[in-house]
């Protein structure tokens, strides 16, 4: 049996879009932070350092003494995850545990004097990361850009601490 052929032309179909996710504050931030975060570990691995042991070490540098559950408190990891990146930072010699008197369970944190040389290098690399990164806004645009993704941040978080009390 013989089909009949159609006379309208083929329709191309749609090219893929992400246009009904683009509608989405949380989508867009995942998609730009996709590419801070590519960026960012391109620029850490010549140091030897990953996302996390930059955090880690960035905390440390700046709270010495700190405790291990006080370093998962603040970046908001387990703290078996904070065990992790504790044990290669210490074994990379830039981190040192130390035991907390009083406490045979506890440690605080302190970098080393490579450490510290560490961390400056990472600094000066990540701010010219996020120089080039941002170059197309202007300061006031990035001024507003940080301070809008710290409230959202902090509204984020109050609205889940609500939904689980």
């Amino acid at each position: 049996m013989a089909t009949a052929k159609s006379s309208e032309p083929k329709k191309t179909p749609a090219a893929p879009s992400d246009a009904l996710l683009r509608q989405f504050v949380g989508y867009n931030m995942k998609r730009a932070y996709m590419q801070v975060q590519d960026d960012l570990a391109e620029t850490l691995a010549p140091l030897g350092l990953r996302i996390g042991t930059y955090s880690a070490l960035a905390v440390v540098v700046s709270s010495p003494g700190i405790s291990q559950t006080q370093l998962a408190l603040v970046l908001d990891i387990k703290r078996s995850g904070v065990v992790v990146v504790v044990d290669e930072l210490e074994g990379a010699g830039v981190l040192e545990r130390a035991p907390v008197p009083g406490d045979r369970r506890a440690y605080s944190l302190r970098v080393t004097p490579a450490g510290k040389q560490l961390w400056q290098k990472a600094e000066a690399a990540v701010r010219a990361h996020e120089a080039a990164l941002f170059a197309d806004l202007a300061p006031g645009d990035l001024r507003q850009l940080h301070d809008l993704l710290a409230r959202a941040a902090r509204s984020a978080a109050r609205h889940r601490r609500e939904e689980t009390t």
